[in-house]
């Protein structure tokens, strides 16, 4: 993961620490996050057209955007310059004053809808890896074993099976 952008002192403080004092941190922020409590304060700070900054998760980096929209515990965030929109937990985020809020008193003008932003029974086939997120908000992975009109049944391998509507499947890239 780089490091770029990360506070010099959090990374010189973790460089000394055992794989085994990683570990035991990792377990205690992943129940700190867990925290409905956290959720919901974190959720409360943000609000539509609001400038945020995120981490990209694939490599470290911040980020930043604006909310685009919002649900119980993520929001949908345009970036900027880039213009991809991310679907981001409201604890993966948080507000930020920049040289961008000049003009905070124009009113929020949504960005138009890409034009691929629903995804088609075409567009997927028997035996793509696919991945989509519950309503529970966990990440589900499986490989495609039945094209229906509306949906695909998904094997996620350890026996279970799932029905879900083309527009909430993505595609997994294998690198």
């Amino acid at each position: 993961m780089n490091s770029q952008g990360t506070d010099p002192r959090m990374i010189e403080a973790l460089e000394g620490a055992s794989s085994l004092q990683l570990y035991q941190l990792k377990a205690l922020i992943e129940g700190m996050l867990a925290d409905p409590r956290r959720g919901i304060a974190a959720r409360a700070t943000l609000h539509l057209g609001q400038p945020v900054q995120f981490v990209d998760f694939r490599d470290g980096q911040m980020r930043r955007g604006k909310i685009i929209a919002m649900r119980d515990t993520q929001a949908t965030v345009l970036e900027e310059g880039t213009k991809r929109t991310w679907k981001i937990p409201c604890l993966a985020m948080q507000g930020y004053h920049g040289a961008g809020r000049r003009d905070e008193q124009a009113p929020y003008e949504p960005p138009p809808e890409p034009a691929s932003a629903t995804s088609h029974a075409r567009e997927f086939q028997r035996g793509d890896t696919v991945t989509f997120d519950d309503r529970d908000g966990r990440n589900i992975t499986g490989v495609i074993v039945r094209i229906n009109q509306r949906t695909a049944t998904l094997g996620t391998g350890d026996g279970g099976t799932w029905r879900v509507p083309f527009h909430a499947l993505r595609h997994v890239l294998d690198v």
